[in-house]
C-alpha cells in the first residue's frame, strides 16, 4: 500500500509541474490552473487527506475548474499587463493631444512634418501650415500626428 501511496502523490506533483511548465511553451493561461489543481491533489495525497483515485480525480477537476473560472482573468491582466486593452483605451494615452509642435516643412496636400519633443513626426492638417509656424496636436493615428493651426481649446 505504501508504494501505491508514494506513486500516487508523485504522479500528481509531476503532472502539476509539467502542466505549469507547459504554459511557457504553449501560453494560453489554461494549463497553469490544471497544474495548480494537480499540485493541490499531490499535496493532499502526500498529507494523507485523500487517497482513492476517484477522490483525487474529483478534487483535481473541481479545483482546476474553480481556479480557472475565478482567477484566469486576474492572472491574464497581471501577466500580460495593460497592453492588451490598448484599442479600448483613451486616444491620448501618449499624452500628445494639445501639445504644441513646430512646423518643419510646408504642408503640401495636407501632409508635412513637425517637430515634437525634439523628434521629427509625419503630420496631417487641413490648415495651410508653413515652415516655422506653431501648430497643436489634435489627434494621432499611430505615428502620424493630426495638427491644427489653432489650439484645441479654441475649437470648443
Amino acid at each position: 500500500m505504501l508504494t501505491g501511496y508514494l506513486e500516487s502523490y508523485a504522479f500528481w506533483l509531476l503532472l502539476g509541474l509539467l502542466l505549469l511548465a507547459s504554459e511557457f511553451f504553449i501560453p494560453g493561461l489554461i494549463a497553469a490552473f490544471f497544474g495548480l489543481g494537480a499540485l493541490l491533489v499531490g499535496l493532499l495525497t502526500l498529507l494523507g487527506l485523500i487517497d482513492s483515485l476517484p477522490a483525487q480525480v474529483t478534487v483535481f477537476s473541481l479545483s482546476s475548474i474553480l481556479a480557472l473560472w475565478l482567477l484566469r482573468r486576474r492572472f491574464q491582466r497581471w501577466l500580460r499587463g495593460s497592453e492588451v486593452d490598448l484599442a479600448a483605451r483613451d486616444q491620448d494615452d501618449a499624452g500628445l493631444l494639445g501639445m504644441r509642435v513646430r512646423v518643419l516643412t510646408d504642408f503640401v496636400d495636407g501632409v508635412g512634418h513637425v517637430q515634437l519633443n525634439g523628434a521629427k513626426w509625419d503630420a496631417e492638417s487641413s490648415d495651410p501650415l508653413k515652415s516655422g509656424e506653431s501648430a497643436w496636436v489634435t489627434d494621432h493615428a499611430g505615428i502620424v500626428l493630426r495638427v491644427s493651426a489653432s489650439h484645441p481649446d479654441n475649437n470648443k
